[in-house]
């Protein structure tokens, strides 16, 4: 019997969740949590993003992370830039393109302004290709303000052309949005 209550709470707040789709403002702010894997290390860390919607479908998302390789003992700072494909139940997908900044720890806390900035000398750069899939979930409120913050999250790859370093890099972001004009 507790099974069967279980199941039905789940199916019951999983077609509560899928209902909806997010895309009723024009512009939004986003803050995440990331963890992921580069190659075979444990990487993880914190990022932000900014988008505005084109079309009820479709978005541009500008996306920076910065990530910590523990193994490595690397600092990456993942700059994307995806155009982003939005289905009528949530799921998203996104491609575009993909930077780094690569730099070593003791070189980070030596410089952080520098490094953060992407201008210290030992700053590796590489460009490449990102790709994504997400969801996005029901605002927390239906009124009010809260009817445009609503939790997100996505797996974004990145890929490095220029083969100077490790690939790809894989992510998984978990965060909350916040849309900021109504269309």
């Amino acid at each position: 019997m507790k099974t069967m209550k279980s199941i039905v709470l789940c199916v019951i707040t999983f077609t509560q969740t899928v209902k909806a789709q997010n895309n009723d403002h024009k512009y939004y702010l986003e803050g995440q949590i990331c963890s992921g894997f580069q190659q075979s290390s444990f990487s993880g860390g914190v990022g932000g993003a900014f988008g505005f919607f084109v079309s009820p479908k479709g978005s541009v998302d500008l996306r920076a992370r910065e990530i910590y390789n523990f193994p490595n003992r690397t600092m990456i700072g993942v700059i994307s830039v995806n155009y982003r494909y939005h289905f009528t139940n949530g799921f998203f997908v996104g491609a575009g393109f993909g930077h780094h900044h690569e730099i070593s720890e003791h070189d980070y806390l030596q410089h952080p302004a520098e490094a953060s900035l992407g201008s210290h000398h030992s700053i590796l750069h590489r460009s490449g290709l990102a790709a994504e899939i997400g969801y996005s979930f029901k605002p927390l409120a239906k009124q009010g303000f809260f009817s445009c913050i609503y939790p997100a999250t996505n797996i974004m790859i990145t890929h490095m052309v220029m083969d100077h370093g490790r690939n790809p890099l894989v992510t998984a972001n978990v965060g909350i949005r916040i849309g900021l004009r109504k269309f």
